[in-house]
């Protein structure tokens, strides 16, 4: 009977023991680790030959389906593959599969024509080229119109934008009076 309690006892330890090795070991190596850390990050998008868009990051870590970057700047060409707007971001994940772009925390675009926008993250659709938020956003553009929202719909170079939600501006643009 004494061997019996003792074989049980020495089974729980056991089991207790297994258990908390492999506790031990998953804490350890934490949530799914990158495949690859590159640093000095740089990757060129280009659609037939033709690049659309340059990503620099100094981090990057790379997984099954995204890449994860740090101090991201990212240099947006028109058709002509002349430079029009620059992006800059502390942090950002790109979908290999998809090329679609999320950057974050405190986001900045400055265009050519020396518009600027301001928000606190923007999604880049790659497949229909526009960017998107449902955050607050500022644009400012070079004539010193300044309009401020909740969310965004814009091509890349901030000439058609739509607000989703509240939005409110200011112009520098004298309307003539119409009841002359």
């Amino acid at each position: 009977m004494d061997h019996k309690i003792l074989r049980i006892f020495i089974v729980s330890v056991l089991i207790l023991i297994w258990g908390c090795e492999e506790e031990k070991t998953n804490g350890h190596l934490g949530d799914d680790p990158p495949k690859i850390t590159i640093e000095e990050f740089s990757l060129t998008e280009t659609d037939n030959g033709r690049k659309i868009y340059i990503l620099d990051a100094k981090h990057a870590r790379v997984y099954d389906e995204v890449i994860k970057v740090d101090s991201v700047k990212i240099i947006f060409y028109d058709k002509e593959e002349v430079e029009f707007s620059t992006l800059y971001a502390p942090q950002g994940i790109l979908n290999t599969k998809t090329r679609n772009i999320l950057v974050g925390d405190s986001v900045a675009v400055f265009t050519s024509d020396s518009t600027k926008l301001y928000t606190d993250s923007l999604f880049w659709k790659n497949d229909s080229q526009k960017i998107i938020t449902d955050c607050r956003v500022t644009i400012i553009k070079q004539d010193s119109t300044v309009i401020e929202g909740r969310g965004l719909r814009a091509d890349p170079y901030l000439n058609k934008i739509e607000i989703l939600g509240d939005a409110k501006g200011v112009s520098p643009i004298e309307l003539p009076d119409i009841r002359n």
